[in-house]
């Protein structure tokens, strides 16, 4: 029925003699309002049926009927039937029937709101007569959102106080959606035909307000923190704005790592709620961390972990463990965390290894006990491999120095070797034994008071290091490297027996000269004292071995803040004497019985006249010195690692002359391609803008030649062996520092020189 052909036929009921009600039924709110504005003239009444509502409640249904029956005037009824919806289609069809069938006083016209299949319940066509059905669109009912009183509005949406009110913006608005503020649930109407959801808490006001928010558990988070996040987007932000302002770019949610130690809880659980959502697209440990746990103060934890669901063999591991070493530095590591991750690394055995870093102690710690356990066996370049990603400085330690004396070369390499897994490999043992005879140093060493002597002090000072012996040059090089200085070295033996006492005249030659001289005694006493667990009793691993290094680190720091500060042009750093972890770890006496007790850990003795010497030993000073693994009777074993014997870990020692790289070095290649023949050997010509000492070359990572210098910053560089045509690849050293690296020439035989000019 059209809207003018309903406007008569209600017209013509008001005049009638009817005593049944008129049912008119609307599909839309403009439908509806152009009936009552016609009809809201004179004295008509309109009643609505929320006047018959209690606060927060339906209206009194029985209350409504029984007005309109009684009503005296001419009047329409609206709301009803949407306020009946909350009970269910049954309960629409029963009223409606009960209303067509009533008997009332005057006329009433009662608007329906889309109930026109609810209005087919009757064949009477008298009862037919009393309902128009008026044409129009079917505006789409909205859905209900029941929202606690106890939660703050929502920044957006069509809100509505009270149940009593909510079918007059049903009625009258096409609002998708109306959010209810109420006492009632969802759970109370379980037959309504409208779309029912509950807004109770504050996890379901966010998820309300932003849509991504509604995919994540609410477990994920307290109440107290989804109140948090619901009062910071109580305004026109949106989730997304929200983590662009607190975060940097919720697309790179990574990079604000290095705030989150410094984040309160509440925006640490925002910035693990963001990475539920976002992801960490440009970080597969962070995104993959925030995925396995739904508790944000497991998220370091799972960072930690992660790295467990790879296989060292993925071609994604070396980045993913990159990626995760650089989140944890900014994390800052957790000792709890670390503490636990120690422990779940184990299930890797062997390769547990690969799993760690050099962040901590604790993972430093592991690694060296890792070292022992499993790698005994393996080669040193396959430690050193491994080493070179986990803990760079160790395997810094294990590089092998070039003394260009073979002894030492080979003696030192197994030493680090043997330290580092814990073990004295058999041909380090029968070396020691060899040289505890021969002593051959005596040979090829000169004693440190004659280096000192002719060394240029000018501009410098000293730094003293007890107990520092050449073992830890390959470290001392790298980490000049790193910090822009150059290490000129010089090797030379120390005063038998290897004590500070007998070995500390070097300092008063700097002294005298009015040099200032710095003492470091941290090596000496952590080898003597065993401090923080590294005492052999209690802990069989070279677990001080991680304090060695720092302690050099540290001085090689200070000695660049002191030149770079014009306190000095340069530095020297020298050592009374060595000392020998493998002594300690032989744990043998000497089967010799001396008159006296040893000393030093029994590495010396007091000589008399009715000692038998040792065929290990040496007459030095009045001591007996032993030169092998053993110590004599009566001295208390060694915490650390020991001294004052003639082991050439003990009695080598080094005089390191420090100074600042110059930064704009430059090295080249004089001759390209260079031609070779029967008679004319390879060799090739460089050039320095800066003058460098004992200069070498590396050719394709395997020998080394040595550059003689001629004027201008010219050094000529011999290579017989090399004859094969090829491009050959060339690293250049200044005293053992690498100054310049990725240089190239070309051989070429003198024949095929000739076929190219032809």
């Amino acid at each position: 029925m059209k809207i003018d052909a309903c406007i008569k036929k209600i017209t013509k009921y008001l005049a009638s003699e009817n005593a049944q009600p008129l049912i008119v039924n609307v599909q839309n709110s403009e439908s509806l309002d152009k009936v009552l504005t016609h009809f809201n003239v004179g004295e008509n009444v309109i009643i609505n049926a929320s006047e018959f509502c209690n606060k927060d409640e339906l209206p009194r249904i029985e209350t409504v009927l029984n007005e309109i029956a009684t009503e005296k005037k001419n009047c329409f009824l609206v709301g009803l039937t949407s306020f009946m919806r909350f009970l269910g289609e049954e309960k629409i069809k029963k009223y409606l029937t009960n209303i067509i069938n009533m008997t009332i006083t005057s006329h009433v016209v009662v608007m329906t709101y889309q109930c026109e299949k609810h209005l087919t319940f009757t064949s009477d066509p008298r009862l037919s007569r009393s309902i128009c059905l008026l044409d129009g669109e079917v505006d789409e009912l909205p859905e209900l959102v029941f929202m606690s009183k106890e939660l703050p509005d929502p920044s957006t949406g069509c809100i509505v106080t009270g149940v009593e009110n909510v079918v007059e913006k049903i009625e009258k608005t096409t609002e998708k959606k109306l959010i209810i503020k109420t006492n009632k649930r969802k759970s109370m109407y379980p037959k309504s035909t409208y779309v029912i959801s509950d807004m109770s808490k504050a996890y379901d006001i966010v998820a309300e307000r932003d849509s991504m928010l509604s995919l994540i558990n609410e477990n994920i988070g307290t109440e107290g923190q989804w109140d948090y996040l619901a009062s910071i987007m109580n305004g026109e932000k949106s989730f997304v704005e929200i983590c662009d302002n607190e975060f940097g770019n919720h697309q790179s949610l990574e990079i604000a790592i290095p705030s989150y130690k410094n984040y309160s809880e509440q925006k640490k659980w925002l910035y693990f709620l963001a990475l539920k959502v976002f992801g960490a697209k440009n970080n597969d440990c962070l995104a993959l961390s925030a995925q396995n746990t739904n508790t944000y103060s497991l998220l370091i934890r799972e960072v930690f972990r992660s790295i467990l669901t790879k296989n060292i063999e993925d071609k994604d591991f070396a980045q993913f463990y990159s990626q995760r070493k650089l989140l944890l530095i900014a994390l800052e590591n957790p000792i709890d965390d670390v503490v636990d991750f120690c422990k779940m690394v184990l299930q890797k055995e062997k390769n547990a290894i690969y799993y760690l870093t050099d962040n901590t102690r604790q993972e430093k710690e592991l690694i060296i006990t890792l070292l022992e356990k499993y790698y005994q066996n393996s080669s040193k370049n396959e430690i050193e491999k491994i080493l070179s990603v986990v803990y760079p400085d160790l395997s810094s330690y294990l590089n092998d120095y070039r003394y260009n004396l073979p002894l030492l070369d080979e003696y030192f390499s197994m030493y680090t070797h043997c330290k580092v897994i814990n073990k004295v490999l058999p041909h380090m043992e029968e070396l020691v034994n060899q040289q505890a005879k021969l002593r051959e140093y005596n040979l090829l060493l000169q004693p440190r008071t004659s280096k000192i002597d002719v060394i240029d002090k000018a501009g410098s000072q000293l730094y003293f290091m007890d107990a520092m012996g050449v073992e830890y040059l390959p470290y001392i090089l790298a980490k000049c490297k790193e910090k822009n200085l150059i290490a000129n070295i010089n090797v030379c033996c120390a005063n038998l027996p290897t004590i500070t006492s007998k070995n500390k005249e070097f300092i008063s030659d700097f002294e005298s000269q009015g040099i200032a001289v710095n003492s470091i005694k941290e090596l000496d006493e952590i080898k003597h004292h065993g401090t923080n667990d590294y005492d052999y009793r209690q802990r069989k691993q070279p677990i001080h071995l991680i304090r060695e290094l720092e302690i050099i680190d540290n001085v090689l720091d200070n000695i660049k803040l002191k030149i770079g500060q014009g306190q000095c042009e340069k530095a020297f750093m020298v050592s009374d004497h060595g000392a020998s972890r493998l002594a300690v770890l032989h744990e043998t006496e000497n089967i010799w019985e001396m008159k006296s007790k040893g000393e030093h850990s029994g590495r010396c003795c007091p000589k008399t006249e009715a000692d038998v010497q040792s065929e290990f030993a040496t007459e030095e000073d009045g001591f007996w010195v032993l030169a092998n693994y053993d110590r004599f009777k009566g001295g208390r074993k060694a915490n650390v690692e020991v001294h004052g014997g003639a082991t050439l870990e003990e009695v080598v020692v080094p005089i390191i002359e420090i100074y600042k790289l110059a930064g704009d070095i430059e090295v080249s290649i004089i001759e390209k391609i260079i031609i070779v023949s029967f008679r004319k050997k390879a060799a090739i010509r460089l050039f320095s803008n800066t003058k460098l000492q004992n200069v070498t070359v590396q050719v394709d990572g395997g020998d080394f030649y040595e550059a003689k210098e001629q004027d201008d910053n010219m050094y000529l560089v011999e290579m017989p062996k090399l004859k094969k045509v090829k491009r050959y690849n060339v690293d250049v050293f200044a005293s053992n520092n690498l100054i310049a690296s990725g240089l190239s020439f070309e051989i070429k035989k003198e024949s095929s020189q000739e076929k190219d000019l032809l």
